[in-house]
C-alpha cells in the first residue's frame, strides 16, 4: 500500500485526531497490547496515526480523539516502514468547574445538581 490515505479510509472507522496546531485521522484501539523491551504491556488506548503528523509527540503531550481529550502514555512507535506509529494513550477526566466562595455561603448556586461532589474553596466562611 503505498498511498497513506488508503489506509486512512473514511469508512473503515477511522477519527479526528488534533494535537496542538496538528490535525490528521487515526484509528484508536481500546485494550491493546503491546511488547516494550520483551514485556508484554496492557495499554488502555491505543491510537494509530501517520507519523509524520503525529510521530513527534512525547510523554504527557495532550491529544484530542474524536472529541475526547488523552495524554500521551509512551513515545509513538513506529511500525513496517515507519509512515503509520503506534501512540498508547491515557484518557483525560475533565475536571468539573470549581468554585470559589469569598466571605459568602458555600451552599452554592441553586441549580449545581451536587454541592456535595464539587471541589470547593472557601475563603473566610464557613464550610
Amino acid at each position: 500500500m503505498d498511498d497513506q490515505g488508503d489506509f486512512l479510509d473514511p469508512d473503515l472507522d477511522v477519527v479526528p485526531v488534533i494535537a496542538g496546531a496538528i490535525t490528521g485521522d487515526g484509528y484508536l484501539d481500546l485494550n491493546s497490547e503491546m511488547i516494550f523491551d520483551g514485556n508484554l504491556t496492557i495499554i488502555d488506548y491505543l491510537l494509530t496515526a501517520q507519523t509524520s503528523k503525529f510521530g513527534g509527540l512525547g510523554y504527557g503531550a495532550a491529544i484530542s480523539v474524536n472529541g475526547e481529550t488523552y495524554k500521551v502514555e509512551m513515545s509513538p512507535q513506529r511500525f513496517d516502514d515507519g509512515k503509520f506509529c503506534r501512540i498508547p494513550l491515557a484518557k483525560v477526566d475533565a475536571p468539573g468547574p470549581l468554585y470559589v466562595i469569598l466571605n459568602g455561603d458555600p451552599s452554592g448556586p441553586t441549580d449545581d445538581p451536587a454541592p456535595a461532589e464539587r471541589p470547593t474553596l472557601i475563603f473566610n466562611g464557613d464550610p
